[in-house]
């Protein structure tokens, strides 16, 4: 009985941990309603990697999608594909890009991320709230699972993206301010997908 009756307090005790540190995580996200939106572009037209004699073609949006997405999930109570329905505050523009160097078996990550406010009129899509890129890479053979690789170094590019949304003031102050004012994201992410892709990874 005695055993049992310890077992029992054991078991209380961490679930309290558990559920404690469950109710801290969640207190420790960012407010506010996020849309995340990828060019359509880059659902539709593959980009080359070539390592010698081996190409291998890729589709950017659905694994920047991915991880962008696991990664926003961690740090805002709400962030979200922007899909016909949905309501945000604020719409975060990605563009990624990436190259492999076959020489140093080198996967080179860019994303371009700008910040917009979803109001009505549109704003101007030439005017972000805050625009920056972010660069990662990743070690990896084209030959050998690069899909895992390009994601990988995705990962990192977003993960350095996060961290300079939690600290920029900019940013910080606009989801503040606009955390009331949720609104359908559709007509802003259409309008997203008429900006000219960057023709240069640097």
């Amino acid at each position: 009985m005695m055993k049992n009756h310890l077992i029992r307090i054991i078991f209380r005790l961490i679930a309290g941990s558990l559920i404690s540190h469950t109710a801290v995580a969640a207190s420790s996200k960012l407010p506010g309603n996020l849309a995340l939106h990828i060019s359509k572009l880059h659902y539709k037209h593959p980009t080359r990697l070539i390592q010698y004699y081996l190409e291998v073609w890729h589709l950017k949006g659905p694994i920047t999608e991915k991880v962008a997405l696991s990664a926003l999930e961690k740090r805002f109570t709400s962030a979200h594909l922007c899909n016909s329905g949905n309501q945000a505050n604020l719409v975060l523009f990605l563009e990624p890009h990436i190259f492999y160097n076959p020489q140093l078996h080198v996967f080179h990550s860019e994303i371009i991320a700008k910040v917009f406010l979803n109001s009505s009129p549109l704003p101007d899509l030439q005017s972000p709230i805050i625009s920056f890129k972010k660069q990662a890479q990743q070690n990896g053979e084209l030959s050998v699972k690069p899909e895992l690789h390009i994601e990988k170094a995705y990962a990192k590019a977003m993960d350095k993206i996060i961290k300079q949304l939690e600290t920029d003031q900019v940013f910080l102050e606009a989801l503040n301010q606009a955390k009331q004012n949720s609104a359908d994201a559709k007509t802003l992410c259409t309008a997203l997908d008429t900006l000219p892709v960057a023709k240069i990874f640097c």
